[in-house]
């Protein structure tokens, strides 16, 4: 009795070459499905790519007053959020929730993440459900004169 099932090594590496292909081609997709194509060690898109996201305050009502909260990305790129703070005070936050990347919703006064549960402050202090580090702050300045913040994302 013969074992036609058995693999020479030509197959094999044939086997090894695929996979490798089959892995990179897994990591090209999930750069795209990122946004920014800058992957970190979790393998979420990490803040911090090319580009700047300019908000003019007076297209966002809800910024208007301390504690306001509104998604200022326009629904491209990194999903970032603008707190105000004071009153000529702002914080921007990366709305990629650290557990696994989903899109963090604005929530009333807070954010929450609607694929497992994480609850985070308006500071972006993870408060309780999924447990998780807390919101990536990203770095903005705020323009009083021309009633602009501007983000580095």
């Amino acid at each position: 009795m013969t074992d036609d099932h058995r693999c020479d090594p030509d197959c094999a590496l044939r086997r090894r070459e695929f996979l490798g292909a089959a892995a990179l081609a897994a990591l090209a997709l999930l750069e795209a499905a990122c946004g920014n194509g800058q992957i970190g060690p979790t393998g979420l898109a990490q803040p911090g790519g090319p580009g700047t996201l300019v908000v003019t305050l007076s297209q966002y009502p809800a910024l208007a007053s301390t504690g306001g909260i509104a998604r200022v990305d326009g629904g491209s790129g990194l999903p970032v959020a603008l707190v105000r703070t004071g009153a000529a005070t702002f914080a921007a936050l990366s709305l990629r929730c650290p557990h696994q990347g989903f899109t963090v919703n604005v929530n009333g006064g807070a954010f929450y993440c609607p694929a497992h549960g994480a609850r985070f402050a308006s500071t972006g202090k993870w408060q309780g459900g999924q447990p998780t580090t807390n919101l990536v702050s990203l770095p903005s300045t705020f323009d009083a004169t021309a009633g602009t913040v501007t983000i580095n994302r």
